[in-house]
């Protein structure tokens, strides 16, 4: 017999550095004279789309600058500066609000520079799609600008950095400002089991998100559909044996990864975009916080569906059965003695 159930799991994911750690990322930025933007940051990507993420920064603030002009110059200790390690969920906030400031940085060059030009006030310059505007909607090109920047002398290459606020040690009763921001997230899912060979199969999960504002929509999706698969092998399959020091799993013949076939065709997900005082660009980190909720969101779902709660991951089909078995003994031992 096939039995369905929902549950839902929470969780809350920490950004940044944390207990006193200082959190700075530094950046630079360059506009060249065949109008490329170049970004240099010691952030390494690790599938999580930062290249992306940055351009779409450096774009908007540049008035919608093509995409592919941007590039990501590769991290390399001898030329780009140091913006802190790719983790703890903190490369879009930390780095995105560096290269936030040093585009701003640079669009006040140009508005400087192209204020001369256009016989307008620096703040009253418009910028966008290629051109500069100035009073009575007169307009330069970009490519002017930069002419006319490089034959002045004028450097079209910034530096800057972004510090998040300070966090502090905790006391010895666990007390004291010790992270300085958090996302949140909750996922709900909707499973299958059967109680004759105890499978689980995930039929639905969504995903309800709070990381502040969304840079990137398309990539922030991907990072929820990613950790919703890497949560689902962990809860239902994923697991390393070993027997006397040996590795029993040793390949993916018996270590066991979902595929295609285990993970929701779909996982639709919904940001709540709420603002916050951290930085201007206004995102929290999300990169952890996609898998933390999956795993008591499908374990609380199997209760629904059969009654029994599974206290060890991953939840095999023999976990399933053998708690479906103690259930079954425990009710028909409370019937004997009644």
């Amino acid at each position: 017999m096939k039995k369905r159930g929902v549950g839902f799991g929470t969780g809350w994911q920490g950004s940044n550095y944390h207990f006193g750690h200082p959190d700075v990322a530094n950046v630079h930025l360059e506009l060249t004279e065949d109008l490329r933007c170049r970004i240099k940051v010691g952030a390494a990507d690790l599938g999580q789309g930062i290249p992306e993420t940055l351009a779409v920064i450096v774009s908007s603030q540049l008035g919608d600058f093509p995409i592919d002009q941007i590039d990501l110059v590769d991290p390399d200790t001898g030329v780009t500066p140091n913006s802190g390690s790719t983790g703890a969920s903190r490369l879009t906030v930390m780095v995105g609000n560096a290269i936030n400031v040093a585009s701003k940085n640079l669009v006040h060059i140009l508005k400087t520079v192209a204020s001369e030009m256009l016989d307008t006030p620096a703040e009253e310059v418009m910028i966008g799609n290629g051109t500069l505007i100035g009073r009575g909607n007169i307009a330069i090109e970009l490519a002017d600008v930069v002419r006319e920047c490089k034959r002045t002398g004028i450097s079209l290459s910034v530096a800057a950095s972004f510090e998040g606020p300070p966090t502090e040690d905790l006391d010895e009763k666990g007390q004291g400002f010790g992270v300085n921001q958090f996302s949140y997230a909750t996922y709900v899912a909707e499973v299958e089991v059967d109680t004759e060979t105890g499978e689980v199969e995930v039929l639905r999960i969504e995903a309800f998100i709070d990381a502040g504002k969304i840079i990137r929509r398309v990539g922030a999706e991907m990072q929820v559909e990613g950790g919703v698969a890497m949560g689902l092998g962990h809860t239902l399959m994923e697991e390393f044996k070993q027997r006397e020091g040996w590795p029993e799993t040793d390949s993916l013949t018996t270590y066991l990864i979902p595929t295609v076939y285990d993970v929701p065709l779909a996982v639709p997900t919904e940001f709540i975009e709420r603002p916050i005082p951290f930085g201007e660009i206004g995102a929290k980190g999300m990169a952890e916080l996609a898998l933390v909720p999956v795993a008591p969101a499908i374990v609380n779902a199997i209760y629904d569906a059969v009654g029994v709660t599974i206290t060890q991951l991953p939840a095999t089909p023999e976990r399933v059965l053998m708690a479906l078995q103690e259930d079954k003994n425990m009710k028909q031992a409370k019937e004997f003695d009644g």
